[in-house]
């Protein structure tokens, strides 16, 4: 009989809902785990030992989960187990270029019918938090600069207004108070020396509750999409919001679309890094991507 292992986030409402859900649907065929968070990185270690002994692992939680469970599944080293995600974050982005919902029908839909892809997955190297070289792995979108930012800020945001405005009010509090910052990035296709908001390295097409930053980007296609944004203001930004929800490339002689499999970026003053949407570290980074690195259930 398959396993099939949820790592829940501890704080999530509708815990108790959802794992009634899933033994009425799954209960007659599959054998389920139920694993909750109970502290910042718990969901990697519970994903790295459910990948050990399950056939499938699915994070329940927003981006945060999502990023912890892919870590905790490349650390194990699985090449077999099936990796899915049911939504009910803050941002949701990941899932929305795979087509997932927080339906616990629809899981059990994809598992039956098999519905795998392999997809892609970006290292990276960067220094922690606590100021040590460490390694991270991440599955939607990493942003040197301005991202970066409002990721370690974000925590202090009341979530009453909803992920959008909530996103949004973030966005105009960091372009009020980010500063521009110099860096030398250095792809294997193209280098970049100047001042700029955000770099962001995209596995993924959309961050921060829906903003299509990364029109082209593909999850399996080998490579990442970057998105550099050098001397953009707030009215720039504010000026083109409707063709990013839309995600449509912004015409704007400071902006630039490119495609990379690494990445070194290099400042002055260490810069913030966000990862999935979380703070993650700081530059010096290096990021290389990882073709295939998961199989994952998908709706798309």
């Amino acid at each position: 009989m398959a396993i099939v292992s949820f790592v829940l986030h501890g704080k999530h409402k509708g815990n108790q809902q959802l794992v009634k859900q899933a033994q009425l649907l799954f209960g007659n065929t599959f054998q389920l785990h139920f694993n909750y968070t109970q502290f910042a990185g718990h969901a990697i270690e519970l994903a790295r030992t459910a990948a050990a002994n399950s056939n499938y692992v699915i994070a329940v939680g927003g981006d945060g989960t999502m990023n912890e469970v892919v870590n905790g599944i490349l650390q194990s080293g699985s090449t077999t187990v099936v990796t899915g995600l049911l939504p009910c974050g803050t941002g949701n982005d990941f899932a929305r270029s795979t087509g997932l919902q927080n339906n616990v029908t629809q899981l059990y839909q994809l598992i039956e019918s098999k519905s795998i892809k392999r997809i892609d997955a970006g290292l990276l190297k960067l220094t922690g938090t606590d100021g040590k070289p460490t390694e991270r792995y991440f599955i939607n979108i990493a942003d040197v600069g301005l991202g970066g930012y409002i990721a370690q800020r974000l925590s202090g945001y009341s979530r009453w207004m909803g992920a959008f405005l909530t996103f949004q009010r973030a966005i105009v509090s960091g372009f009020l108070r980010y500063k521009h910052q110099p860096v030398k990035a250095v792809a294997d296709t193209f280098t970049y020396e100047g001042n700029i908001l955000s770099y962001i390295i995209a596995n993924g097409k959309f961050f921060g509750a829906g903003l299509g930053v990364a029109p082209d980007a593909e999850l399996s296609d080998g490579k990442f999409n970057i998105t550099l944004g050098a001397n953009i203001s707030l009215w720039d930004y504010l000026l083109n919001l409707g063709n990013v929800r839309r995600s449509k490339k912004i015409n704007h002689p400071e902006m630039s679309y490119h495609s990379a499999t690494q990445v070194t970026i290099t400042a002055v003053l260490p810069l913030p890094v966000d990862t999935d949407g979380e703070f993650a570290g700081y530059t010096p980074l290096q990021v290389s991507v990882v073709p295939g690195a998961l199989l994952m259930l998908t709706a798309l």
